[in-house]
């Protein structure tokens, strides 16, 4: 037991100490730093395919959105049955060929848009196909002030919101010709800049316009712009 090399093995049990101390420092040394490298370098995770029954938890909510007239389908009223304008409407296809009650607020609705963007655009032409003579003139007169004055004219047609029949007259022997009235609720911003650039009539804010049309049948079946006012 003497010659027993003690201190051969001394050295090999602090060897294999040392070692293992060592090996197991620097591996979860390195194991944390090739996962820092994958992610870092990878820009976007990987997407999985959804499981059934996943939440969005993590999802960002939706970004607001812009706040102003909410915008709604065109609504189109017809009168009560039973009364005086409603028996009115049904006898409008005795005299006009073709008449829809529905079909003809529609139209109106296109027509009351494309002249009220011709007027402030001075589109004459426009206006000529879809104004009587008298409305025209008169239309035209404005028109041309404006242009003398230097003024111009911004309008936007927000929503047009709803249209009644308030008038029905011509559909009896002898009345003359055929004419509805039809009221028409609009929402505009409408104004008018001098060359100073003052606003000398109307407003920037969204404002609510309530008009009155009237409209009577051409020959060709289209139909034409009487009169136009205030409601």
């Amino acid at each position: 037991m003497a010659d027993f090399p003690w201190d051969i093995v001394m050295w090999a049990v602090l060897a294999v100490i040392i070692g293992s101390a060592v090996f197991f420092v620097l591996g979860r040394r390195i194991g944390a730093q090739a996962f820092r490298r994958e992610t870092i370098s990878s820009p976007r995770p990987a997407q999985l395919p959804k499981q059934p029954g996943a939440t969005d938890a993590l999802k960002p909510p939706p970004l607001p959105k812009s706040v102003g007239l909410e915008q709604k389908a065109t609504e189109y009223g017809l009168p009560a049955e039973g009364t005086a304008l409603a028996q009115s409407l049904a006898r409008v296809g005795s005299v006009v060929n073709g008449f829809s009650a529905d079909y003809f607020l529609k139209n109106a609705e296109d027509m009351f848009a494309r002249t009220v963007k011709a007027f402030a655009c001075a589109d004459k032409a426009v206006l000529k196909s879809v104004l009587a003579p008298a409305v025209l003139e008169s239309f035209t007169k404005v028109l041309d002030e404006r242009a003398e004055r230097h003024e111009r004219v911004h309008l936007e047609l927000r929503q047009i919101e709803r249209l009644d029949y308030v008038s029905i007259t011509g559909v009896e022997v002898g009345e003359g010709p055929c004419q509805i009235g039809v009221r028409i609720v609009s929402w505009q911003v409408s104004y008018c800049r001098d060359e100073k650039d003052v606003i000398v009539e109307g407003t920037e804010a969204l404002t609510e316009f309530r008009d009155r049309w009237v409209f009577e049948p051409k020959v060709n079946g289209q139909w034409m712009i009487v009169a136009t006012q205030a409601d």
